[in-house]
Formats: structure tokens, sequence, C-alpha cells
């Protein structure tokens, strides 16, 4: 089967997005099935990469949506004779937000399936203008985002949520074309991989992703801040690229302000994450939204007792007080206590990490199942006797 998979950013972003879309790629290719990459990276960039030798041919997509561009890109995806198309987005993507920009309308004229993979829904208010837009502008620029999102969603056979909670909210906002959402769990987790034997952990919190607001680093540098002068063992350590919107600073001056440089560590990005999450005690994903985090899913696997907010698919993943420990959104107080609550019983970190390695592959979260799902839900559309759906 030819498939492209398409995202408006770049494949080497390492944020869940690009993530998941190379995830796909790599376990695709050695099944026989090739692969038309559409990405933000500039053309040519990827010729001599693993990616660019994965992929049969790169269509390079400069993320600003006209009319112009969204044919184009139809017609050029034509041309390759895909049997179906991926796109992935967070709700608002692809140009969906103003009839006639998103090229997925074009494709499926043309006769070629798509489907589609929100990664995170916000609000219903969040993603087709700027965050800091007035509420008035946002409420008078709903309506025609809602429609162009509805014609984007009639032309698709199916559109993915990333966790129940996400689900739940895109049939609640697209009441009408309710049934063409589905839930399909994202992980990279081998289901035959082996966990190394039980040892010591060090005295560690982490946490891994992008250095970034909505990721509530800088509430957890709070946090740690609260808790740091009871327990001058433990370091914080932020895994990571920093996205430049001024968090990694805001954390640098609590480092200074608190005197703790040496144990409130940026470290950037890291080749062996795993390892650090094999090594860390306690795992926290402090952030203010998310779809559903693959970093907490697998420092979970790792044995990491984990500390989550209560947004996106984070309680999805954590059982509060069996594997974990559940706070609100933006409460440095309460996560705080929650770290000391953990801190200060090492028993109780060791069985929630057990259990939190037993739970994520009671819950089939594995890289087999999330293979499985998509190339089952493929091989849905792509039979010889699907027909081209309506114009409208």
């Amino acid at each position: 089967m030819k498939i492209a998979l398409c995202l408006e950013c770049p494949i080497a972003e390492h944020g869940g997005m690009s993530v998941l879309v190379k995830t796909l790629l790599e376990e695709f290719v050695p099944c026989g099935h090739q692969i038309i990459l559409v990405s933000n990276d500039p053309a040519g960039s990827l010729d001599s990469s693993e990616t660019g030798r994965l992929v049969q041919k790169h269509i390079s997509w400069d993320a600003q949506p006209t009319v112009a561009k969204a044919r184009q890109l139809a017609e050029r995806l034509a041309e390759t004779n895909v049997a179906l198309a991926h796109f992935h987005f967070g709700n608002y993507g692809w140009g969906n937000r103003f009839l006639g920009r998103c090229p997925i309308p074009y494709l499926n004229r043309q006769g070629i399936p798509c489907v589609t993979t929100t990664h995170m829904a916000v609000g219903i208010l969040d993603g087709y203008c700027g965050p800091q837009k007035p509420l008035w502008f946002k409420l008078g620029l709903l309506p025609l985002a809602w429609l162009g999102k509805m014609h984007q969603l009639f032309h698709v056979r199916a559109e993915i949520a990333v966790s129940r909670q996400n689900l739940r909210k895109l049939r609640r906002w697209y009441l009408p074309l309710r049934r063409r959402f589905r839930l399909i769990y994202h992980s990279r987790l081998r289901d035959r991989s082996i966990l190394p034997a039980a040892a010591p952990r060090d005295r560690v919190i982490l946490n891994v992703g992008h250095v970034a607001w909505r990721k509530g680093q800088g509430v957890l540098a709070e946090a740690f801040a609260q808790i740091a002068p009871r327990h001058p063992g433990w370091t914080l350590q932020l895994v990571g690229q920093d996205t430049g919107d001024g968090t990694a600073e805001y954390i640098r001056q609590i480092a200074s302000q608190h005197q703790l440089e040496n144990r409130l560590l940026l470290l950037g990005e890291q080749t062996d994450v795993q390892s650090l999450m094999q090594r860390a005690a306690i795992y926290v994903q402090p952030a203010f939204w998310e779809g559903l985090p693959m970093a907490l899913q697998e420092a979970m696997f790792n044995g990491c007792p984990a500390i989550g907010t209560m947004t996106g698919g984070i309680p999805e993943l954590i059982d509060d007080g069996r594997t974990g420990l559940l706070v609100s959104t933006g409460d440095a107080a309460r996560l705080a206590g929650a770290l000391e609550k953990l801190l200060r019983d090492t028993q109780k970190r060791e069985d929630m990490g057990k259990a939190a390695a037993a739970a994520i592959r009671q819950r089939g979260m594995t890289l087999e199942n999330t293979v499985k799902n998509h190339l089952d839900m493929y091989a849905e559309f792509c039979r010889p006797n699907n027909q081209k759906r309506p114009v409208v």
C-alpha cells in the first residue's frame, strides 16, 4: 500500500506529532508499504538522512495554506498514486479553518481517501486564531472556523483522537459528524520489551519534553523550589529543547533566586532518555494541556511513579493513588505537596512504579497495537469497492 503521511512541522522536531509520524514510517516500510512524506522540512534536507532513505518521496510543505497551495498539494499526491493520505494536526490545521484552503476535500474529490489525527483538543475557541486575540474576536470567527472544520470532517473517512477526553470533546463540538471520530492510543513501547532488573533509583525528579509554557515546567520549578530545602539530596532534571518562549529563562531565574543552580537542571536534548527514566525516582508531567503524552507513558513503562496534571490523556495514564498522583493544572503548591508525599515514602514510590509499568501493558498501549490499529483502519478505507463520496 502506498500511504501519504502528512504533518505541518519538521519530521525531526521531536514533538509528539513528529515522533509518532516517524515511528509509523519506520514500522510501515519494513512491512512492504511505500511512504510519501509531506512535512515542513526544506526540499532536499532529508535526502541523506535515515528518514529520507525510508520514504519514496518527500514533498515540502511550508504550512501557509492558500487555495492554490491546497489544490497543488492534492494534485501532487494524486500524481504519486497514493492509496490513502493521513494528515496530522491539532484539531485545526492544514488550512481547515477556512473553506477551500484545506487539501483534504480536493483529494477526496479525486477518489483518494483521507484520514486525520487530532493530537490535542484544548477548547473549541483554541487553535484557529492567535491565543492573544480577545474573546469577542474568537467568538466572531468561530462560526467560520467551525464550518471549515466540518467541511474537512465531511471529506475524511475517520478522524483519530489520541485520548478518551479528546474523543469526548471532539464528538461534542462536531456533533453532526460525531461518528467520524475514533480512538487510537499511540505508543512506541514494544510489547516484547523486557525491563531491566529493579535497581536503586537516583534521587532525581524527571521531566521530558519541549521546554514551553504549556508543558508546565515553570510550575514544576516553582514546586521544586518550595520543597528543595527539606530534601537537599534531590535534583530536578528537565530534558528537552528550549522553544524560546521564555520558560527556560524563567526556570533559570527560579534556580538563581533559590540558589538551586546545581540542583535544578536544564539538560537540553538527550539521546538516551530511556536510561534517564530507568534511573529517575519520580517522573512529573505538569502540563497545562496535553493529548496523550508519550514521555509520561514511557516513564511509567520504565517503572517511574508519576505525578501529572488533570488534563488531556494524563488521567488515562495515571491511576491516582495507585500508579501515581494527579494534581490541578498550574497549582505549584499542590504539586509541591504531591512531590513531598512521594519523596518521603520510598516504599510508596516502589509500589507505584511497579503498578505503573504493569498498567501500561494492561491498557494495550504498545507499538504493536498502534501499528495494527492504523493499518487495519487504512485497509478498511482502501478496499477495492471503496467508492468516492459525494462532493459538497
